[in-house]
């Protein structure tokens, strides 16, 4: 579907609504007049922020449409023509409202940030350990800052030991390069509705995660996490795998025409959608997934690195909570603290900090630091 720029002060959000009359509109019968007027209307703001010759250093964001004209179309007939339940027909009602008016069918594309360098370095000194990651989201964001600012992944996995950092990382990337983060917990998934919808011809037919992410959220490229992808049942007799809707969105081509069983009628574009999927042991996936994800060998971190992420947790939460940043952590205890896993660093900095304030003193020792939860493995050998 095709992308333009749209001016980020005119352009109004996906779900605003200039007056009621737009709403009450909508009752009237679906007809081709009413879209070929929203087709006008979205056809002249384009053409109006183009001519004045809106670019990047603008401020303006690139914007990209849902769904096109025919799939409206294709909606409104199945509610004219009373497909479904009564719940089923008002719910396409209300989306059809919702996609109809003037500009509703259009997200915004987040752009990189001008910080994006720095704050990647900043991403590389809190993880170290996913140097290589960083170095190709590097490559990917000066190709498209060459282009429209937005930043177009291969599906990634990483992969490796648990208390690596890989989700929390996933997360902090998502608030670089993204618009939003959306976690989906594939160890307790059930069957392929959290991802793709569940069929119409359940009872409790409702959308899934993808097409709720794009039809109620802001913008069209959210960071997808696919969190411990490897643990969710795959085998071949799954007849509703949660894997199941992933063999067309991790594809960028078929992703553009995705269906959420529990609006089959509509099709919308998920291919600006950056997805990222943990694993401990990526070789359990199924092949034909496993050749759609870009794998990234993920370690945890060598000694020196483990005390810088130290000393970043502890910056971090500094600046959260400006309380610790009054604490100062001894040599002693950043050794300590760097022999954990990264998991569970932040939380062992806050429970020292707290161990220090209990005994009236700022300055953090080795004897605060609880040496509970998993620790980073010692290189070399055992007697």
């Amino acid at each position: 579907m095709n992308q333009t720029f749209i001016s980020a002060e005119e352009q109004q959000p996906a779900d605003c609504i200039s007056d009621e009359a737009g709403w009450k509109q909508m009752n009237l019968p679906f007809t081709s007049e009413f879209l070929w007027r929203e087709s006008i209307l979205d056809t002249r703001d384009v053409d109006e922020d183009l001519k004045i010759g809106c670019t990047l250093d603008r401020g303006c964001d690139p914007v990209q449409a849902i769904c096109s004209h025919d799939a409206i179309h294709e909606l409104a007939k199945s509610v004219e023509l009373q497909f479904g339940s009564e719940d089923i027909l008002r719910r396409n009602a209300n989306l059809l409202q919702k996609l109809g008016v003037p500009g509703g069918r259009f997200r915004r594309l987040r752009r990189l940030p001008s910080s994006w360098r720095t704050d990647i370095d900043e991403l590389e000194g809190a993880f170290p350990n996913f140097g290589d990651v960083l170095d190709y989201v590097r490559s990917m964001a000066s190709l498209a800052e060459l282009g429209d600012g937005v930043i177009r992944l291969d599906a990634l996995v990483f992969d490796g030991s648990p208390g690596t950092g890989k989700s929390i990382f996933a997360e902090q990337l998502a608030s670089v390069i993204a618009g939003g983060f959306e976690r989906m917990q594939m160890s307790t998934a059930e069957s392929g509705s959290q991802i793709g919808g569940s069929a119409t011809t359940w009872s409790n037919s409702r959308p899934g995660l993808i097409f709720e992410a794009l039809i109620n959220g802001y913008y069209a490229n959210p960071l997808v996490l696919l969190d411990e992808l490897d643990k969710a049942p795959t085998s071949s007799g799954e007849r509703f795998s949660p894997i199941g809707p992933l063999y067309q969105l991790l594809e960028r081509p078929a992703a553009r025409t995705f269906r959420d069983l529990s609006v089959p009628s509509l099709a919308v574009d998920a291919s600006a959608v950056t997805w990222v999927a943990t694993t401990n042991e990526c070789h359990l996936l199924p092949a034909p997934i496993l050749s759609r994800l870009y794998v990234f060998d993920v370690k945890l971190p060598s000694a020196s690195q483990a005390t810088r992420v130290v000393r970043s947790v502890m910056r971090k939460l500094s600046e959260e909570e400006p309380t610790l940043a009054k604490f100062k952590l001894t040599e002693d205890a950043v050794s300590k603290l760097a022999t954990s896993a990264p998991r569970a660093m932040r939380g062992l900095v806050r429970r020292a900090c707290g161990q220090a304030a209990l005994a009236s003193r700022w300055t953090v020792g080795p004897g605060d630091v609880s040496d509970a939860g998993p620790k980073r493995p010692s290189i070399g050998f055992c007697a």
